[in-house]
């Protein structure tokens, strides 16, 4: 077994769901303004039904990731709260990439970091921060660099097959199919 399959594979046992990450994301949204949530205020934040945060709450209890009183408040743990502030700051980091480095508009930004948030490893996540702080950086190769991606990028449209995709498929380049492969159907000129 290669090691993408055995990646793919162990999805389920990734630290948390992308669900309860939201559930977590949720409680800690009301604990910020000072209100510790009951189970009816997340499911009227997440538009899902008491039923399923009861499913899910428990299931966050089981992992020690929150605590509920006796008032049937929600708070989170010492664990859900480290958990949440790597969650939050992973969503944070991958947004700013997205937005100010590749040029993403800020809604799909967003939606894409949130997608991403509770996936992404720690040191890639620490990797893009790094990328991130030289970008931003007053250093010339730094200042080049965005310049001419930005050049290069102007003129293309997102939506259409460059040379790069024309001339040498970039799927072929990346080793993921072979040169001779059609690209996937997603990705044929129309």
């Amino acid at each position: 077994m290669t090691d993408y399959e055995r990646v793919w594979r162990a999805f389920e046992a990734n630290e948390i769901s992308h669900s309860g990450a939201h559930y977590l994301l949720a409680v800690a949204s009301f604990l910020k303004v000072g209100q510790a949530p009951r189970a009816v205020d997340i499911s009227r934040q997440l538009n899902v039904s008491r039923a399923a945060v009861s499913l899910q709450i428990r299931n966050l209890k089981a992992h020690n990731l929150v605590e509920v009183d006796a008032g049937h408040r929600i708070q989170l743990t010492r664990e859900g709260a480290d958990l949440v502030a790597r969650i939050a700051g992973k969503r944070g980091v991958v947004k700013v990439f997205l937005q100010e480095v590749l040029g993403v508009e800020e809604r799909t930004a967003e939606r894409d970091a949130c997608k991403v948030e509770h996936l992404i490893s720690e040191e890639t996540c620490a990797a893009l921060v790094r990328l991130i702080s030289f970008l931003r950086s007053s250093h010339p190769a730094a200042t080049a660099c965005l310049e001419s991606f930005r050049e290069i990028v102007a003129s293309c449209d997102p939506l259409s097959r460059c040379d790069l995709c024309t001339e040498d498929c970039l799927l072929s380049t990346l080793g993921v199919i072979e040169p001779q492969d059609e690209p996937p159907a997603g990705l044929q000129e129309n």
